[in-house]
C-alpha cells in the first residue's frame, strides 16, 4: 500500500505490531494528524479499530492468534478509508 499511497511516509514494525506514518509530502515529511484522525474514524465505522500512534502515525496491534484472512479484511478495509480521505 505504501507504494500506491504516497500519504504513507513510513510503514514500520515488529512482528505484528505494525505503524503507518501519514505525511502530506513524503520529501518534506510534514505530518497529517488531520488524515489520521479521518482514518481511524472511518475505519471504526467500517468495524475496525486502529489506534493512534503519536501526532500522524496509525498503530496496528492484532491479537497472536489473527488469521490471514482478518489480515486481509483489515488490510481492506484501511485502503477503503485511505481512499475516502485522501483519494
Amino acid at each position: 500500500l505504501q507504494k500506491i499511497y504516497v500519504c504513507m511516509g513510513d510503514v514500520r514494525g515488529k512482528g505484528l505490531m505494525v505503524g503507518v506514518e501519514l505525511v502530506k509530502d513524503r520529501e518534506t515529511k510534514e505530518p497529517a494528524a488531520d488524515w489520521r484522525a479521518q482514518i481511524i474514524s472511518n475505519t471504526f465505522e467500517k468495524g475496525l479499530l486502529l489506534l493512534g500512534c503519536g501526532e500522524n502515525s496509525i498503530r496496528f496491534c492484532p491479537a497472536l492468534n489473527v488469521t490471514a484472512a482478518e489480515i486481509d479484511e483489515c488490510l481492506t478495509i484501511f485502503e477503503e478509508a485511505v481512499k475516502e480521505v485522501v483519494g
